[in-house]
């Protein structure tokens, strides 16, 4: 979640646009899940305030962009999974630092079932209070691709 919200650390950085654009340019992104309603990259969005990871919120029929607060990442990589595999989200693109390649959530709902591409490089997100890309990012990024399996009749 990408808001203005001193003391929060890493929950409010935001994809820098050149990012965002290239995904976008593929997977046309309609609703942004992880946004304040400043800030939402997509046509629709899911904001903080709508709590986008809580069981009855369903992020429907959209093709999903999610940058997820640091603090959170467990959670909304489970919504992921979630919403694409059992709801009616036909792809959500997450962007997640690669230190999380070792957790308990990327081993349950990642590893085995979604592709996902690791980054050449350190992505400097923007800073919520400078509007400025931070440098020294101190973890890698790897982008996940949550969608459905293309079933052959």
């Amino acid at each position: 979640m990408k808001m203005n919200q001193k003391g929060k650390g890493n929950d409010y950085f935001e994809t820098p646009d050149y990012l965002y654009n290239q995904l976008n340019s593929i997977f046309n992104f309609t609703c942004d899940v992880a946004c304040n309603s400043v800030n939402s990259k997509a046509r629709f969005s899911i904001t903080e305030k709508e709590n986008s990871i809580s069981p009855e919120c369903g992020w429907g029929a959209h093709r999903c962009f999610c940058n997820p607060p640091f603090s959170k990442k467990a959670d909304f990589i489970k919504k992921a999974h979630d919403e694409v595999l059992f709801r009616d989200c036909s792809v959500c693109v997450m962007i997640l630092p690669l230190n999380c390649m070792d957790t308990k959530a990327w081993h349950d709902y990642i590893e085995g079932k979604f592709h996902y591409e690791i980054l050449r490089g350190r992505v400097s997100f923007i800073d919520p209070e400078t509007r400025e890309p931070k440098s020294g990012n101190n973890s890698g990024t790897v982008i996940v691709y949550f969608k459905k399996r293309i079933k052959v009749r």
